[in-house]
């Protein structure tokens, strides 16, 4: 039970250690890439972090409260359905954030409004990564404690899977901090919101595989698989899995939303930054 815990606690925690590592690396980045006057209002601080833990876990209780209910609703898919939006909401403010992060070199644009609206979609992300992966933690905790299982046997295995697992994550996550922020300061920025969109796209994929197990989406044939080079049980292929979405054994359908997921919010941040340039130049040539 206790590795059954560890393996469970990194599946669903991990994630939201993985993406406050690349939200804090995504501040970090432009703060010191940014030519206005440092501020803090500009970081994501440890207050607004907590306060965001603190909604999350609320919202987390109650999600786990009312999944019963939710499992009931649509004959059955409730639940699935429901989580399946939730991951393409992450996917959709990881996209939000991924283009306004191209408005920075809009000087019309207020630059403390503009830093709020990144603040305010970047708590948003968090919110929605601690709420669904919270939630699945949950679930497993609370179908353990219907089992036939001593008390002390079931807390002592919990609390001491959570702490080995608090501390994998811990690591995990500052290891993959260091990396962002040691990269070349012309390119970090850009390198860590690609890795965030990845992230993004990963949750999206998770979505759909939660709609193919109910049959809501044809699940097509699998093109390959990839298994006996990365299993995806693996302690690899769950921090791949996390990180980009990693599929060992991949549809037609999955392929095709992967693809589209990532080179959609590329073509749109390549449009708004030649019509940028475009205007820059005019505005050069007028004056």
């Amino acid at each position: 039970m206790l590795i059954n815990t560890v393996l469970v606690f990194l599946q669903n925690i991990l994630p939201i250690f993985v993406v406050i590592s690349l939200l804090f690396a995504q501040q970090d980045a432009r703060y010191k890439s940014s030519s206005q006057e440092k501020n803090h209002v500009s970081y994501l601080s440890i207050m607004y972090l907590l306060n965001t833990t603190g909604i999350g876990l609320i919202v987390v209780f109650l999600l786990s409260y009312f999944m019963p209910r939710l499992s009931q609703l649509s004959s059955g898919t409730g639940l699935e359905i429901v989580f399946s939006i939730l991951f393409s909401l992450i996917y959709c403010f990881i996209v939000t954030s991924f283009l306004l992060n191209l408005v920075s070199n809009n000087k019309q644009i207020q630059y403390q409004k503009l830093i709020h609206q990144k603040i305010g979609i970047s708590l948003v992300i968090l919110l929605l990564v601690l709420c669904v992966h919270g939630s699945y933690f949950s679930l497993y905790v609370m179908s353990l404690t219907i089992q036939n299982t001593t008390i002390e046997t079931l807390y002592s295995s919990i609390v001491v899977g959570v702490i080995i697992g608090t501390g994998i994550c811990l690591s995990i996550a500052i290891l993959l901090y260091f990396i962002l922020v040691s990269l070349a300061k012309k390119s970090r920025s850009q390198i860590v919101c690609y890795f965030l969109l990845l992230f993004g796209v990963g949750q999206l994929i998770q979505g759909l595989q939660l709609l193919e197990q109910v049959d809501i989406i044809s699940s097509n044939a699998h093109l390959w698989s990839t298994n006996y080079l990365i299993a995806e049980d693996s302690e690899l292929g769950y921090f791949l899995t996390i990180l980009f979405g990693y599929e060992a054994t991949p549809s037609a359908m999955e392929l095709i939303v992967y693809l589209s997921a990532i080179i959609v919010p590329i073509l749109i941040a390549k449009i708004i930054a030649y019509k940028q340039n475009s205007t820059a130049s005019f505005m050069k040539g007028t004056s």
